[in-house]
């Protein structure tokens, strides 16, 4: 079964979404648009109570919930803003939540998740192991195990941010670019892109060092890698779910991959360019901008800026190796 959202179902999420969030802003950046000699605009997704755009399919899912009745208690794994706007949902909807994250996680996105009162539980490595030591847990049948990147309504939540995208500039885009994660933010996304405007190119990006759904597209099916060693954790994924790759094979048109040192100078010119120090993957969609500029020059493109909690330690390395 597809995970490619209706445009009935992306309308009903907004609907929810626009008792908790505000329409984030769509803006021409005339710095990126001089640094990439392109029409860039930029989608401010970090404008939310949780700095992230995750916020949209933990209040779409976490709502169904609510309303169902037949879950006492969440359960999800998270490098951070899928946990904090999951932890931010259920304390809306008053629904109890377990957060686990694993060794190393941002502290200031950890930070954000103790703010909505989740129970948190450092456990793995890395995401992936997070995930799997939650599987091994004896949960009751009205516990529910929160996987993002395979579940319906976080794909139609994240679909909402292209259909405003579409809505805010009737004229669309030639290039849309988005951080690739799990798949859930460009699956959802280019599904309401490739609806209003099938001829906009939608382009991912990821890490050289956590390419696993780049490899997944190119060859047409899940592929795994052995590690995901980014500083940018909000792409940081080694496992590939195959609901993901398949809605990815339908609405995107290409993955790219950026090194680390890409995605650290991309953070400091969108700092420059806009005043906020974005995280690395944040600022990932700006970093394949500049590294297709040849590609790109003379087009509009939108960027996703997707999430800006970064810890204290990244904060005074970019301050000081990048920042010019």
């Amino acid at each position: 079964m597809s995970l490619r959202p209706s445009t009935a179902e992306m309308e009903s999420s907004l609907s929810v979404i626009r008792e908790f969030l505000s329409e984030t802003p769509l803006n021409l950046e005339s710095d990126l648009s001089a640094l990439t000699e392109t029409t860039t605009y930029v989608k401010h997704e970090y404008k939310s109570p949780v700095n992230s755009f995750k916020a949209r399919g933990a209040l779409t899912l976490v709502h169904r919930l609510s309303q169902s009745g037949n879950v006492t208690k969440v359960i999800t794994a998270s490098t951070g803003n899928h946990g904090s706007a999951m932890a931010y949902a259920c304390q809306k909807f008053d629904i109890p939540i377990t957060v686990v994250v694993p060794e190393g996680a941002d502290e200031s996105k950890v930070t954000l998740i103790r703010k909505f009162d989740a129970d948190l539980q450092v456990l793995g490595r890395d995401l992936d192991e997070a995930k799997d030591r939650i599987l091994e847990w004896d949960m009751p049948s009205d516990h529910l195990f929160v996987e993002d990147g395979a579940v319906p309504d976080i794909v139609i939540g994240t679909a909402t941010i292209g259909y405003e995208i579409m809505e805010q500039r009737k004229e669309g885009f030639d290039v849309i670019i988005v951080p690739v994660g799990n798949g859930s933010l460009i699956g959802g996304m280019g599904s309401a892109v490739k609806d209003k405007n099938p001829s906009t190119q939608v382009v991912g990006v990821q890490s050289e060092v956590a390419p696993c759904m780049t490899y997944s597209f190119r060859e047409k099916r899940p592929v795994n890698t052995d590690s995901c060693n980014t500083f940018a954790g909000g792409i940081a994924v080694r496992v590939a779910i195959p609901e993901a790759v398949n809605l990815m094979l339908e609405v995107v048109d290409d993955v790219i991959l950026v090194s680390e040192n890409e995605l650290k100078k991309a953070m400091a010119f969108f700092l420059k360019a806009a005043g906020v120090l974005l995280e690395g993957a944040g600022a990932a969609a700006l970093a394949a901008a500049l590294k297709l500029k040849d590609e790109l020059r003379g087009k509009s493109v939108c960027l996703v800026a997707t999430g800006c909690n970064v810890d204290e330690t990244l904060q005074q390395e970019i301050l000081r190796d990048y920042v010019q």
